[in-house]
């Protein structure tokens, strides 16, 4: 039997659910349809949590905000994982993951021209943005200033200015689809 303050929670959490899955509709390729597949996701890691909450640290609706957003994020990141896989080994996706996203693997040689231009971009940047490039390849950007010796602010500033020169190379979001590369 559930206690009147477990219901609430409850309630609050399902709220909070809610949400934070109508705030990632629209991203990633996320419709209206997977609300509900979000929140189920949400309140299942809450649950699978929960035994960790220590009223001590944080009240219950910071834990809840806390872990669902954690949970959000990765949602997110494995979306977008699934989106960059076609770039890059289109091999090892699945068909039907590629058909969820709605997303056709480039042929071989339009990864070829992708690399290309991308290898003629990079030439044309300041040394100093190269390494960044060659940092970010293998990491994070917190790990790519770990590896410049530098601060992540910076590194966060050189990727802004790495994105307006690829754009200007006509290398952006929508490389691969009809009037995308210039």
């Amino acid at each position: 039997m559930t206690t009147p303050t477990l219901d609430h929670h409850l309630l609050a959490a399902r709220s909070l659910a809610r949400a934070k899955a109508n705030s990632v509709i629209g991203q990633c390729g996320l419709t209206t349809n997977d609300r509900e597949d979000i929140e189920a996701q949400l309140l299942l890691t809450l649950c699978r949590r929960a035994p960790k909450y220590d009223s001590c640290r944080s009240s219950i609706g910071t834990f809840a905000s806390h872990v669902m957003d954690r949970e959000v994020t990765s949602i997110l990141r494995y979306r977008l994982a699934g989106r960059r896989l076609h770039l890059s080994r289109p091999e090892l996706a699945d068909g039907a993951d590629l058909d969820q996203l709605h997303v056709s693997a480039p042929s071989i040689i339009e990864r070829q021209e992708f690399w290309l231009d991308v290898g003629t971009a990079m030439k044309q940047l300041p040394a100093a943005l190269r390494e960044t490039v060659l940092a970010l390849r293998c990491g994070s950007p917190t790990e790519a200033s770990r590896t410049l010796g530098t601060a992540k602010s910076v590194v966060y500033e050189r990727i802004a200015q790495i994105r307006e020169a690829f754009l200007a190379a006509g290398i952006g979001p929508n490389y691969f689809f009809p009037g995308g590369a210039q």
